[in-house]
C-alpha cells in the first residue's frame, strides 16, 4: 500500500487581532498572547487534505509528522479525527524556535527513522515564519524529486501525476516515486471533523519522539538579528466638507496651497 507522510506545524492562529501579537526581542520569537489557541498551518492543511483525497479514491497509508517544543494534544489527535493512520509528535524544548534549515533536519532524521515511505507532502510554506525552505531541504537531503505548488496530485503506477500553479497557468507534471511535493491553498479547505470522529480520536495512541530518538542536534546556519513589531505610522487626515463636488474641490485647493503643497 502506498505510504505518506505528511509534514505539518503548529503554529499560533495567524488570524489572531494585531493588537495582541506581541514579539519577545530578547528572545527574538513570537508570544502567545494568553487564551489564543493554537492551530494547524494553512497550507499543511492543504497537504493533509490532499493526502486524505488520495486515500479516499485509491487507498493508501498516512503517518503525519509535527515538530515542535509543545504539541497541544488536541491538535495531535484531530489529525487522527481527520483520517491519519499514525500520527508522531516529534517533542524537544530544544525545538522551540529552530531556524528552517535545523527545521528540515530534524524532519529528515525523523523520515529516515520511520522508513519505507512512497510520497512527503508539505505546505508550500507556514503560515508564521512563511520563509517556505524547510521542503526545499527536507527534498535535498533525502534525494527525491520535488514538485512545488501542486493543488491536486493523483497516483499512477510507480509514478505521482501533480497538477501544479504556475504564473501563467496550469501545469502537469509526472514524478517517480518517492518524491516530496507541496501543497498550496488551491486544494481546498480542509475537511470537516464530527464530534464522533474526535471522541474515536481520543482513544488512539500519539507516537511521541525526541530528539534523541532520532538522532538530532540543532545546528542553527541562520542568526535573526532582530525581531519586532513595526509601529504603525500616524495618519493626519483631513475630511474636506462641501455642498457640492466644485465646492469641495475649491476647498481642498485652498487647504493644499496654505500648506505649501499646490
Amino acid at each position: 500500500m502506498t505510504h505518506i507522510i505528511v509534514c505539518v506545524k503548529i503554529v499560533m492562529d495567524p488570524e489572531m487581532p494585531f493588537s495582541v501579537f506581541k514579539v519577545d526581542p530578547d528572545l527574538k520569537k513570537p508570544i502567545a498572547p494568553e487564551g489564543t489557541v493554537s492551530v494547524l498551518s494553512t497550507f499543511d492543511e492543504s497537504a493533509l487534505e490532499a493526502a486524505l483525497r488520495i486515500k479516499d479514491d485509491q487507498g493508501c497509508k498516512i503517518t503525519v509528522l509535527s515538530l515542535g517544543a509543545d504539541l497541544p494534544k488536541a491538535l495531535l489527535q484531530k489529525l487522527y479525527a481527520l483520517g491519519a493512520d499514525d500520527v508522531i509528535g516529534i517533542e524537544a524544548p530544544e525545538f522551540d524556535n529552530l531556524d528552517a534549515f535545523s527545521t528540515a533536519g530534524a524532519l529528515v532524521r525523523a523520515i529516515e527513522k520511520i522508513g519505507d515511505f512512497d510520497l512527503v507532502f508539505m505546505g508550500r510554506q507556514s503560515a508564521d515564519w512563511e520563509t517556505g525552505l524547510v521542503w526545499a531541504g527536507v527534498a535535498e537531503a533525502l534525494n527525491l524529486p520535488s514538485v512545488s505548488l501542486v493543488r491536486k496530485a493523483t497516483l499512477g503506477d510507480g509514478q505521482v501525476t501533480a497538477v501544479r500553479c504556475v504564473s501563467d497557468g496550469i501545469e502537469v507534471v509526472e514524478a517517480d516515486l518517492p518524491a516530496l511535493l507541496t501543497f498550496t491553498s488551491e486544494v481546498g479547505e480542509i475537511r470537516f471533523t464530527s464530534l464522533k470522529d474526535m471522541m474515536k480520536a481520543k482513544k488512539k495512541n500519539i507516537v511521541k519522539w525526541s530528539a534523541a530518538d532520532i538522532g538530532f542536534e540543532a545546528t542553527a546556519r541562520m542568526n535573526l538579528i532582530e525581531l519586532f513589531v513595526p509601529e504603525i505610522p500616524v495618519v493626519d487626515c483631513q475630511v474636506i466638507q462641501g455642498e457640492s463636488d466644485g465646492e469641495k474641490g475649491r476647498r481642498l485647493a485652498s487647504t493644499l496651497s496654505d500648506r505649501g503643497l499646490l
